[in-house]
């Protein structure tokens, strides 16, 4: 960029030399002419940015491409963000890398099908209209609060929506975009519930699930936010065994008692306590501690460790085989109870506790199997606010759980507690709320993951995933391996009903009657329909007899309402080329698609996956309003995040750099600068491009083509070969280096090897001459290049470019056909990337000899080995010429090629005469013009 800097600046001081005597020379010389600036102020930036939005029409595009263009089609289907919230960061690097890649594929010929949604139900949109209605709220009935969310989601989509546009993104925002609260889609999601059910995928089962005490809802794994250094009181508890189940030989200690030992993070599950689970793969030892009555039971391996807590040696008395284990059985913690079990389990590890796994199945999912496997019958003595309810021991009742009712349990079971510790671990919180929750058996609605987890895996065995570094394969694959069940209800107002009756025996009431009816209501009354009705409603023009059922009032989870988003916007029969998302929907959005769509057509939604990271400070910190890093991508855009440092441009091309590769994609004064350089940097060039081509007529490039000069051929050998590697890194996803090949291109192939090398002729030669015209014809293909491998990145700065460029077909550029670089023929392309490989590497040797001297100003004689020398013959042909393809390359001003055995190269100054209009050292006398220009002065004023 410095070598096209620096020559204008150069031909300006010719212009002015000239301006007092020589207007007529000046006249003569074709400097580059253009309107297009180099660099725009934010005024100016925030102007142009409006101006491309209104005159462009980036939604009439979306349309118009969806009519004209008649090639295959590339489905992006998007993953709705949340109805919550101005639009931040994240926003920013999802939507705008979504945009970048359908216009990539738009401007290679693709038809593009991408309907923006909004995930519009859940229990944030709910917090944040409470918040909106304060201490009435509490008040409020499930008509009032779907109400108020639905208001506020409505005025959030509306806000979301405006940033979307203004960032350019391409859709058709005013009459294609979907919305989970919208009738149609919540049609369609009930229609899919009842599939799922009638396949018996979906059912009604009590199951521990993630509870929420401070949301008095089941959470999914996405909705959970793991605390690292949550403090939880943890025991140690001993269980009495029973000795007529022991049938290892402890004759020596017959008179102490024998007891299990247990661990526990989770001292309120005690009481839930139905059996000990063992490993049989593991060695287990029974063991006396110093001072302490009894004989104790764990793990051989935590001997050790528990040594170290308690600060007591221990001796081992013997050690068994875990599979020595079964039969045993121990007393109840409280008394009155029966004995409790030894159970075998395959959970059972030995990186902390005792080896000995206390079994609560209401509270822990791995309890619950196990519960499962040996018909253990399941019982919840906790309710939906985390308080112990009547059925437990008495002096727990009406305790909330992560609290008094913890200490309290512990203080009960004081006698049987070896030894109490402060435990720091990760431990899950309620995302929306900051607390912790609790793992709690209720009623639920399932859909059955192990009926299709197989093929899951299996499919997404073939997804293409990208990066294909980092993880994102295993980790999907993991999730869905270990994923028990997904449970798809909650206990809330704000969401699509789960539209099921119940009767007096609590069975489940759903047929085809029932849902046509509902879907009738739907549309006369609305997406209330469910809260409106009673259940007298519900079930008129059906067979069902209202009067001993009852509806029920769960929700679906969002992540269901979001996950069978493919149903609506797809169908059944489309497949989406891709799913772009962070690399949270790896456990939320991504899991609930594919298993949805396997479920229901046993295919996958998504050919491929593209998994972006999170948006992080310079200290490598997520951005929280918490911690105060924030930053707003509306302040970068308009400049008020540093005035230096402005536009939609500097915002598009640094989600193309960082966002494409990066798990922590950091946000910072220095990224955002360096963004903006580069987008300094490409408008330069452009604006040479544009200036460039000023004066060139539209038929002139086939004529300029068929008269490339070597370094044109060349160059536009170079230029093919940019643009099938830009487009391989466009369809790897690989924006960085989409970024880095535009400015590598532009820096080191167009400015520093052709621009400066063909400078004389673009200013100097005849305008239609045969030389020029092929230097102008390898400009343009170089600009339309460009600017088709800029647009996807920054299509405002694309569209501005075009124009102002004198050739446009069309209004706007991705409307306009962009050159097709397989026009351009250069049939001795290997011969001549062979003459020119050779030719740059005596150039080099040139360049290194000549350091500090005016090139123009020397003469060279070059000895040369028989191979480069016959090569570089044909690029000077005549010794005494003063013009040849290896003077411009060179910029010498004459050169003689002799043979030699090795290169050698000798320099002297000329003995020319400066001419004084292209300021080369060629004129035959003082004060006058070379040949060259003279003729082209009368050409030029002769017209």
């Amino acid at each position: 960029m410095y070598i096209v800097t620096k020559y204008l600046s150069r031909f300006h001081s010719v212009r002015r030399f000239y301006s007092d005597d020589t207007t007529r020379l000046k006249k003569s010389i074709f400097l580059p002419v253009t309107k297009f600036k180099n660099r725009l102020n934010a005024d100016q930036t925030i102007q142009r940015d409006s101006h491309i939005f209104k005159t462009c029409g980036f939604s009439e595009l979306y349309s118009w491409q969806r009519q004209h263009v008649n090639n295959e089609e590339y489905i992006l289907h998007d993953g709705p963000p949340y109805a919550n919230g101005s639009a931040h960061m994240g926003h920013a690097i999802n939507k705008i890398l979504k945009d970048i890649t359908i216009r990539s594929k738009l401007v290679n010929g693709k038809k593009i099908s991408y309907i923006p949604g909004w995930d519009c139900h859940g229990l944030p949109i709910e917090l944040k209209a409470e918040k909106i209605h304060g201490n009435k709220w509490k008040n409020f009935g499930p008509l009032e609060i779907r109400k108020s969310a639905r208001k506020y989601a409505s005025k959030e989509i509306e806000k979301q929506k405006t940033v979307f546009k203004s960032w350019g993104i391409l859709a058709d925002w005013e009459n294609n975009c979907y919305y989970t609260y919208d009738k149609k889609y919540v049609q369609n999601q009930i229609q899919q519930f009842f599939k799922l059910y009638k396949k018996g995928l979906i059912y009604r089962d009590l199951k521990p699930v993630y509870w929420s005490p401070s949301s008095k809802s089941a959470l999914a794994e996405a909705e959970l936010e793991y605390n690292p250094n949550h403090q939880s009181k943890s025991v140690t508890v001993k269980l009495e065994l029973c000795p007529s189940t022991l049938s290892i030989d402890l004759s020596n200690h017959n008179s102490e008692p024998i007891y299990a030992l247990i661990w526990t993070t989770t001292p309120w599950t005690l009481p839930g306590n139905i059996a000990v689970v063992y490993s049989p793969n593991l060695l287990y030892s029974f063991v006396k501690i110093q001072d302490t009555l009894g004989v104790y039971l764990l793990a051989t391996e935590l001997v050790d460790n528990l040594s170290a807590k308690i600060e007591k040696p221990i001796e081992i008395i013997t050690t068994v085989k875990g599979q020595h284990l079964s039969g045993l059985k121990y007393k109840s913690l409280r008394n009155g109870e029966s004995d409790k079990q030894f159970l075998e389990g395959d959970h059972v590890t030995v990186d902390k506790g005792t080896g000995l796994v206390h079994t609560a199945p209401a509270y822990g999912h791995e309890d619950f199997l196990i519960a499962l496997k040996h018909k253990v019958p399941i019982e919840c003595h906790v309710d939906e606010h985390g308080i112990f309810m009547p059925q437990t021991w008495s002096e727990l009742v009406g305790l909330p759980v992560l609290d008094i009712g913890n200490e309290t349990v512990c203080s009960l079971l004081s006698d049987k507690i070896l030894h109490t510790e402060i435990y720091e671990h990760s431990y899950p919180y309620d995302w929306r709320t900051k607390l912790p929750v609790i793992v709690r058996a209720s009623k639920q609605w399932f859909l059955d993951t192990a009926a299709i987890k197989s093929q899951s895996i299996e499919c997404l065995k073939d997804i293409k995933i990208y990066p294909e570094i980092g993880g994102s394969r295993n980790a999907l694959l993991t999730l869905i391996e270990k994923r028990p069940y997904w449970c798809i209800s909650r206990q809330r107002s704000w969401g699509v009903p789960i539209p099921v009756l119940y009767d007096e025996s609590d069975s489940t009431i759903i047929d085809e009657k029932l849902l046509d009816q509902y879907y009738a209501l739907l549309e006369k009354t609305g997406q209330d329909f469910w809260w409106i009705h009673d259940v007298q409603k519900l079930v008129s023009n059906t067979p069902h007899n209202p009067e001993k059922l009852k509806k029920g009032l769960d929700i679906l989870d969002i992540w269901f309402d979001s996950g069978i988003s493919w149903s609506c916007v797809l169908g059944d029969n489309k497949i989406a080329d891709l799913y772009l998302e962070g690399v949270d929907q790896c456990t939320g959005w991504f899991q609930a698609s594919l298993m949805s769509s396997i479920a229901l057509r046993n295919v996958s939604p998504f050919k491929s996956l593209f998994v972006h990271g999170f948006v992080v400070d310079k200290n490598g910190r997520k951005m929280s309003k918490s911690i105060g890093n924030v930053i707003d991508p509306q302040d970068i855009v308009n400049g008020n995040y540093d005035k230096s440092i402005d536009g939609i441009d500097v915002l598009r091309w640094w989600v193309a750099k960082h966002g494409s590769h990066q798990t922590n994609i950091p946000v910072t004064k220095e990224t955002l600068n360096d963004s903006k350089q580069s987008v300094d940097k490409l408008r330069l060039i452009i604006r040479f491009l544009l200036g460039s081509l000023n004066n060139v007529k539209e038929n002139n490039f086939m004529h300029g083509a068929n008269h490339l000069r070597y370094l044109d051929k060349y160059m536009m050998l170079e230029l093919i070969s940019f643009e099938n590697e830009t487009n391989k890194l466009y369809n790897t996803f690989q924006y960085n280096k989409v970024c880095a090949k535009l400015l590598h291109f532009i820096t080191n192939q167009v400015s520093g090897l052709y621009v400066h090398h063909i400078k004389d002729r673009l200013y100097c030669d005849p305008i239609e001459s045969n030389d020029r015209l092929a230097c102008t014809a390898t400009l343009q293909a170089i600009l339309e290049t460009l600017l088709k491998h800029i647009a996807p990145i920054l299509p405002h700065l694309a569209e501005e470019a075009f124009s102002y460029y004198p050739l446009r077909r069309n209004t706007t550029f991705f409307k306009s056909s962009i050159m097709n670089l397989n026009q351009i023929v250069i049939p001795d392309s290997e011969q001549v990337i062979l003459i020119m490989e050779n030719a740059l590497m005596v150039k080099n040797k040139v360049s290194n000899l000549l350091q500090g001297k005016n090139s123009l100003e020397q003469s060279l004689v070059i000895a040369l080995p028989d191979k480069t020398f016959n090569l570089l013959k044909i690029l000077h042909p005549k010794n005494n010429t003063r013009k040849s393809d290896l003077i411009e390359l060179l910029q010498v001003n004459s050169i003689e090629l002799i043979l030699n055995d090795t290169i050698d190269i000798k320099t002297c100054d000329t003995k020319g005469i400066l001419c004084k209009r292209c300021r080369r050292w060629s004129a035959e006398k003082k004060d006058d013009l070379c040949k060259r220009c003279e003729e082209t002065v009368n050409i030029f004023y002769s017209k």
